[in-house]
């Protein structure tokens, strides 16, 4: 137990899912919305991710999430991933800007494709990525 009462992470003694810090673009609407925001995660885990961004979102507000997933996780080539699932938090951060923090978890997802190595050098390229492709 820590000093704050938590254990692992968690103030009511279940495990956390561990988190991966990912920090990449994120798309996602409100359900039922046809225009799709931007904005960064910063965090993902099995349950649920952290977002970065401009637009206030309720808690309880389904939302869908498009995202691409890094080249190489578990030795699998970067996937497009669709995710439906609800705010869980909102706080707005003391930033220049106005930023706020979503907290949303993840209750269905999907892969929408697989890349290839071909076409994820090309997406680099054409966005000035510098991912290596060993």
């Amino acid at each position: 137990m820590s000093l704050n009462g938590t254990v692992n992470g968690s103030q009511n003694g279940v495990a956390r899912a561990r988190r991966y810090d990912i920090g990449t673009v994120l798309r996602y609407r409100v359900r039922g919305e046809r225009e799709w925001r931007e904005g960064v995660m910063e965090n993902i885990s099995i349950t649920g991710v952290r977002i970065r961004t401009t637009h206030l979102l309720k808690p309880d507000t389904v939302i869908e999430m498009r995202f691409f997933l890094p080249i190489e996780l578990n030795g699998e080539c970067a996937a497009e991933v669709l995710c439906r699932g609800s705010v869980v938090r909102t706080s707005e951060c003391e930033v220049p800007g106005g930023e706020i923090v979503v907290a949303a978890r993840i209750e269905h997802s999907r892969f929408l494709r697989q890349m290839s190595r071909k076409e994820e050098l090309a997406k680099d390229l054409s966005t000035g990525s510098n991912r290596r492709l060993d």
